[in-house]
């Protein structure tokens, strides 16, 4: 475990976090001095742009008075809060202050590299990795598919009684997102978006 406290809020970094990330850099076929070094570039992009998704939540949580942590873990990562206690109004804004922040940042990033020249090739990976993975792992955690943020906005929207709804669109969204990943060679999209119907699928029985 890797811990450390940002603004006050404690982080927990577990080491599923870094294998997560390795896998998605493709780490597993890596070969090459080169190879490893753009891998560890990738996973610290990663971890930079996921910690400030992550503290987007948790700035807006501890704005509306409660307490809260900041956890990386294996499929990105979560902040915590007193649970039964934001109204959905609330639960909403913390929730999607997470992509905002995170695509705000990746947006001036870009913004910035685009008139910039890179004393090295390395410096100019790692920049390239940090704006990219800020905007598609925003952009990915706004799908309507529970757990992700967009899937928790659309259960803020609907309330509890809709939760059958809230399942569904998630099962569907994520067998569609997982067959179009499977179809262009992409299995890293397509065993999350199995994993995310599934796991729609068992909140959907429990709800009947």
């Amino acid at each position: 475990m890797f811990r450390f406290n940002l603004f006050g809020i404690p982080i927990t970094v577990e080491p599923w976090f870094w294998l997560t990330m390795a896998f998605i850099g493709n780490g597993m076929s890596a070969n090459s001095t080169q190879d490893f070094l753009n891998l560890a570039l990738f996973i610290m992009a990663g971890f930079i742009s996921i910690l400030i998704h992550e503290m987007g939540h948790a700035l807006t949580i501890r704005k509306f008075g409660l307490p809260t942590q900041v956890t990386l873990s294996a499929f990105g990562g979560y902040a915590t809060h007193p649970t039964g206690v934001l109204s959905r109004k609330k639960s909403f804004l913390v929730t999607a202050a997470g992509p905002a922040l995170q695509i705000s940042f990746g947006v001036i990033v870009w913004a910035l590299a685009k008139n910039m020249t890179y004393p090295s090739l390395q410096i100019d990976h790692f920049v390239y990795w940090l704006w990219k993975v800020s905007l598609i792992w925003a952009i990915f955690n706004c799908l309507p598919i529970f757990p992700l943020d967009g899937g928790q906005m659309l259960a803020s929207i609907l309330g509890p009684r809709r939760a059958k709804g809230l399942h569904i669109t998630g099962i569907t969204c994520a067998v569609i997102i997982g067959l179009i990943g499977f179809k262009f060679g992409q299995p890293v999209i397509a065993m999350f978006m199995g994993l995310f119907a599934w796991q729609n699928y068992q909140m959907l029985q429990q709800t009947r």
